[in-house]
């Protein structure tokens, strides 16, 4: 699993189908970037 920031968040690559970003070229990290909010989408995180 790879990771990119967009937004001031952090969201899996590749993107899965329920989240609305758009991977459009961001740096691609092996691991979860420290510092930023996980997208709700990607990591399945309750609202």
């Amino acid at each position: 699993m790879r990771y990119f920031v967009k937004n001031l968040k952090v969201h899996k690559y590749p993107v899965p189908h329920n989240c609305k970003v758009h991977y459009t070229g961001e740096t691609l990290h092996n691991n979860v970037p420290a510092g930023y909010e996980k997208c709700d989408d990607c990591f399945n995180l309750p609202r």
